[in-house]
């Protein structure tokens, strides 16, 4: 695994953004896409909730491969800082509420989003390859890492 020092950019990018835009394919080759708040964990693995029964859950089962876009939106073109991943998706830990929540703590205080926490389920993605453009340091600057996971191998 590559060390934090050497990804401290993609960390930064992920606090100051809170949500993504997942792209899955089902199993008749019909692709989808969501748009998802999510956390992160310090190993850039993407946590999100979803009800079970959405298109984008019912792609993932329990592990399928994913393609992720996180920017903000409304950028000047050449200020353009923006993050795309392929990876594996699939059901998260029971970390990843703990987790999820920290980011998010308004939904505790909340009791419509508590009553919906029974509904849904958490899911998360890990990145297999991630490329960070940021347009301040030149026109198509690009940054490029590979991740492993020794259960996905």
């Amino acid at each position: 695994m590559i060390a934090v020092a050497d990804y401290q950019a993609l960390l930064d990018f992920l606090q100051e953004h809170q949500t993504l835009t997942l792209a899955t394919v089902g199993p008749d080759g019909t692709p989808h896409a969501a748009a998802l708040f999510y956390a992160y964990t310090e190993d850039l693995r993407l946590i999100f909730l979803s009800a079970p029964d959405t298109q984008h859950a019912q792609h993932i089962g329990s592990s399928a491969p994913v393609a992720v876009t996180i920017q903000a939106d409304g950028q000047d073109w050449r200020r353009i800082i923006g993050l795309q991943l392929h990876g594996i998706a699939g059901p998260a830990d029971e970390n990843a509420r703990r987790i999820y929540l920290a980011r998010f703590s308004f939904i505790a205080r909340t009791e419509s989003l508590v009553q919906l926490l029974r509904g849904v389920r958490f899911y998360v993605i890990m990145p297999t390859w991630v490329r960070l453009i940021d347009n301040r340091l030149g026109f198509g600057h690009k940054q490029k890492w590979h991740f492993h996971y020794p259960s996905h191998e």
